[in-house]
């Protein structure tokens, strides 16, 4: 039975608040301006399925959730260290709001808070899982985790042409629609309103919404693009010539990774790859090279990079080398700390403070002070001025790279004992040079 009260449903991404003090901050689960409030959105423990209650018919689908980000958005322990440094710099104002999104059963089963976890039971663990999704009834609104839930017998999905002798079978136009995805990756913070994450905002008004391509086309076959994935939703159900691949793929190969998901960090990669392609032009003049550096984004329907752009970094790497192998140039290197360098050209997005000072912090927002992202099917370009010490040849190597967390972060976090983060080559291209 529901409860008939208002519950606060939580701002995805890492905690919001910060930045502001705490005395004007509201108590935990208090009502914040621009912050969605859902009438009769608390259920009782047990209200949810585990994962498990599903596994004996959807073995494959639930394998492949098990190994996605869905299944570790509590878990993660990199996304646990953002969000216990989110609690203290905001005396727990970010608990549901970063929580919710990352353990949804949890909250809306009275189970968060308090934010360490203590109160859950295992499904409440198991972060964004089968059931929350299919017993999604409807979206209130667009950002913040605006979905209806309604657990129960009746599971919804893309189809309603099948039986199940264990639930009801109900086909949702929601779950095709890439407003289904958007209800959770928009996030706005709930006091000054500055956008932290706005992957559905950037689909919306890219050439990907007007020509009809859901995030489910891309992030929900195995391969990047608009791909098939025959196959049987159950192994009691029909061959279909395609079934929703639950490995949600994005750009998170080093998790995947650390986590021992070899095949999913291999998809991760693929799909990074496919995302962009670089052009250069070059020309000389009076001993200096202006090397210019397009970045086209083909592959994503949203900005590159996307989603928690404050943690991830993409940059490039420029290189130029004479007729003997030998560096004169070089731009966004890695040091022996597996830094980037500071200097390089930055593509993500960082947060103004209260104080105006650039923040990755979300929960510190009041602002946007560094946006640098291609939107999909755009490009960016950057001209390098570079001295070329003598005549002869050169070449101009360009790749473009990517990390799904900075090393600074984990650094912070672990000291010594932190992870080395991989980096990704996205795209690369190299040009020819003459200095006469």
């Amino acid at each position: 039975m529901k409860k008939s009260y208002k519950v606060l449903v939580a701002v995805a991404g890492l905690g919001l608040l910060g930045g502001y003090t705490a005395s004007s901050l509201p108590a935990a689960g208090g009502e914040l301006d621009n912050q969605l409030v859902v009438e009769n959105q608390q259920f009782p423990p047990g209200s949810f399925q585990s994962p498990g209650s599903c596994m004996g018919c959807h073995l494959e689908i639930h394998q492949e959730w098990s190994n996605s980000m869905h299944a570790y958005a509590w878990q993660n322990r990199w996304y646990q260290d953002d969000y216990r440094l989110a609690h203290a710099e905001t005396a727990g104002a970010t608990d549901l709001l970063c929580g919710a999104c990352h353990a949804p059963i949890a909250a809306r089963t009275g189970q968060l808070p308090p934010h360490d976890g203590s109160r859950f039971d295992d499904t409440a663990r198991q972060g964004i899982s089968c059931d929350f999704c299919h017993t999604i009834s409807g979206v209130e609104r667009l950002y913040n985790m605006g979905n209806i839930s309604d657990p129960g017998p009746v599971k919804r999905g893309n189809r309603g042409d099948g039986s199940s002798p264990f639930h009801e079978v109900e086909f949702s136009p929601l779950h095709t629609s890439t407003e289904f995805c958007g209800a959770c990756h928009n996030v706005r913070h709930p006091i000054g309103d500055v956008p932290i994450i706005d992957t559905y905002d950037d689909w919306k008004e890219g050439p990907y919404a007007e020509a009809g391509i859901t995030c489910q086309n891309c992030h929900m076959t195995p391969t990047p693009g608009i791909g098939k994935n025959p196959g049987k939703s159950s192994f009691m159900g029909q061959e279909r010539d395609n079934v929703a691949f639950h490995g949600f793929v994005g750009g998170s190969s080093f998790t995947q990774r650390k986590l021992g998901n070899e095949e999913q960090a291999r998809l991760a990669e693929e799909q990074l790859r496919a995302a962009a392609q670089l052009q250069l032009e070059g020309k000389v003049a009076d001993g200096k090279l202006a090397l210019t550096v397009h970045v086209d984004n083909v592959g994503a329907g949203h900005k590159i990079p996307t989603g928690v752009t404050y943690i991830r970094k993409m940059w490039l790497e420029v290189k130029v080398l004479d007729a003997g192998g030998k560096t004169v140039f070089h731009s966004g290197y890695v040091d022996e700390a597996n830094h980037v360098d500071p200097e390089a050209v930055f593509y993500r997005l960082l947060f103004t403070d209260s104080e105006g000072n650039l923040t990755g912090k979300s929960w510190q927002a009041t602002g946007i002070g560094y946006d640098r992202r291609i939107p999909a099917k755009g490009r960016d370009s950057e001209t390098y001025a570079i001295t070329l010490p003598g005549k002869g040849d050169y070449e101009a190597q360009v790749r473009l790279m990517y990390r799904s967390f900075s090393q600074e972060s984990l650094d912070f976090h672990e000291g010594e004992k932190a992870p080395k983060v991989e980096s990704v080559e996205m795209a690369r291209a190299s040009i020819a040079i003459a200095r006469k």
